[in-house]
């Protein structure tokens, strides 16, 4: 059972408000996992494989921001051990700091052809870990992935108890990939998006079939009392990239049902919409009201989703990422307000859109939950 203080009460309380839509205020919430070893004496390598070291300089990183400008919540914590993470979500080789790139060059997904002919129809008949079991051990050591789970099966309560302990609710606790979304990454982007013209039966059958596959894990899982939401990641699958056909087919579907999956355990699902879905906005009426967070990344126009949503999900973001780099304070604040004036503090965590980069001028962060504040 997780140790609470009352400050972390507190901004639980105002987290769940939020997804209400029954905040007074904006909630600030942090988002940026690279960035702290930037304002630290670790380098990016470390701050990713030594997860004792990494976890602290993140702490250590949100608390110093939090001395200035009250930090409410964080969205998705340190991110340790990520490689595994990536390379078991996308099917792909991860270039990491301190191994394939710099000490403190931002990692980099290697993307490549590696779901072939035929693999379609594996999974179909015999699951998807006939696929991905033959495609991980030529992407990354094993020994990563064994040591991801030896990490997270010991360590997370201790984690969470330590976001706690500092007064931070942590609003994202683990990543559901869309079938889409794993295929795209093996199969490559161009090769996959020319599939899906050319057999989308055949991929939808077996999306069914992971989509099955994810489907039974959610719902045996046990779910820690810290758990607060989990991400549903939109990248590739995202309105500005797909036909309607292909998205109403492919993709939408599947991130209804994570996400009715998710509700059912109690978690609310972050749907992480990288590029523009301002043509379905719609669609996300189809989810229960108030159980819901979009997390948009600058290209989506909250101005149209708020007039297309109203008060039915909440709204994560929306300082574009390249702001955070080249703009000034005031440049942020103004692009802040102006955002809050037109769409209102109801149901809104102000964050960056998708995530900080690393070279994020800690003045910028600053000036976001500064805003928070004022509203």
């Amino acid at each position: 059972m997780m140790k609470t203080n009352p400050i972390y009460d507190e901004r639980l309380k105002k987290v769940q408000a939020c997804i209400n839509h029954e905040n007074e205020h904006v909630v600030g919430c942090y988002m940026g996992q690279g960035v702290p070893p930037t304002y630290s004496d670790i380098t990016l390598a470390k701050y990713i494989s030594d997860t004792d070291a990494g976890l602290k300089c993140f702490i250590d990183f949100v608390n110093r921001m939090n001395a200035i400008a009250p930090v409410d919540c964080i969205n998705f914590g340190y991110p340790g051990l990520i490689r595994a993470s990536l390379s078991m979500m996308w099917w792909s080789n991860v270039k990491m700091p301190g191994e394939e790139l710099g000490e403190n060059e931002i990692w980099q997904v290697d993307e490549k052809k590696m779901i072939q002919n035929g693999d379609y129809e594996l999974i179909i008949k015999e699951g998807s870990a006939a696929v991905r079991d033959r495609i991980l051990p030529q992407v990354i050591d094993m020994k990563k992935i064994e040591q991801f789970f030896a990490y997270h099966t010991k360590d997370d309560d201790m984690t969470f108890q330590k976001y706690t302990d500092a007064g931070y609710p942590v609003l994202t606790s683990g990543v559901s990939c869309p079938p889409f979304e794993t295929l795209c990454g093996g199969r490559s982007m161009s090769a996959f998006f020319m599939d899906c013209y050319r057999k989308p039966d055949l991929i939808k059958e077996a999306q069914d079939v992971m989509l099955e596959e994810q489907l039974k894990m959610i719902a045996s899982r046990p779910v820690s009392d810290y758990v607060i939401g989990e991400w549903i990641g939109g990248w590739r699958g995202a309105s500005g990239l797909v036909s309607p056909k292909i998205w109403d087919n492919l993709v939408w579907p599947y991130m209804h049902k994570i996400a009715l999956a998710l509700i059912d355990r109690g978690i609310t699902p972050i749907l992480h919409l990288d590029q523009n879905w301002n043509r379905d906005l719609e669609r996300f009426l189809e989810l229960p009201a108030k159980k819901c967070i979009i997390n948009t990344d600058g290209m989506t126009d909250l101005r149209i989703a708020r007039k297309v949503l109203g008060d039915h999900v909440a709204f994560m973001g929306d300082v574009p990422s390249q702001m955070l780099v080249v703009s000034t304070p005031d440049e942020v604040k103004d692009y802040v307000r102006r955002l809050l004036d037109d769409i209102g503090v109801k149901g809104v965590f102000l964050a960056a859109g998708c995530d900080a980069p690393t070279k994020s001028k800690f003045e910028n962060l600053i000036a976001i939950h500064e805003v928070a504040q004022e509203y």
